[in-house]
């Protein structure tokens, strides 16, 4: 792999209709890939919320993980929520063309057949139903003000060196 000057960042963004075809393969929206990708670029798929699929890059999932080592073994709900979600969680590479496969028990979570829309969500992205995707012309005044709100507190960060709660 070739290494460049400039180190592009990974972020999620826009809306993907896809085909999904009889062995539930999917293509990956090729502005969610780098051009350093390669065949062992993992991507970590877990079900969310409201039937859809969150798509989050390694090192995302690396942090995930490392907070959800902090539950105790004999708290049950805590681990109860990670046998949930590990059990259904996917982790996939992409062959030449950007695809994967999709695992049944996570297409079934999603209710996935034969079509899928991708969805950008900054620093994730989400697979979803068509049926079940949420159609919106702008972003609401909630989505705003809370982009307002992390800018806010990443600028307070970066000039007080602490997080204000």
């Amino acid at each position: 792999m070739e290494q460049t000057s400039v180190t592009r960042k990974r972020f999620f963004s826009g809306t993907y209709p896809v085909a999904v075809d009889g062995q539930r393969r999917l293509a990956m929206p090729k502005s969610w890939r780098l051009p350093s990708d390669d065949e062992n670029t993992q991507f970590f798929l877990i079900p969310g919320r409201n039937h859809r699929i969150f798509v989050i890059t390694e090192d995302r999932a690396s942090r995930l993980f490392e907070s959800a080592e902090k539950i105790s073994v004999l708290d049950g709900d805590g681990m109860g929520a990670c046998e949930e979600i590990a059990s259904k969680l996917q982790i996939v590479t992409l062959d030449k063309q950007g695809r994967f496969v999709l695992d049944p028990a996570l297409a079934a979570h999603a209710e996935i057949t034969n079509k899928a829309v991708f969805l950008g969500a900054i620093f994730s992205g989400a697979i979803v139903a068509p049926e079940h995707r949420q159609e919106k012309t702008s972003p609401s005044e909630m989505s705003l003000d809370l982009l307002q709100r992390i800018e806010e507190r990443a600028n307070a960060q970066a000039g007080s060196g602490k997080m204000p709660i």
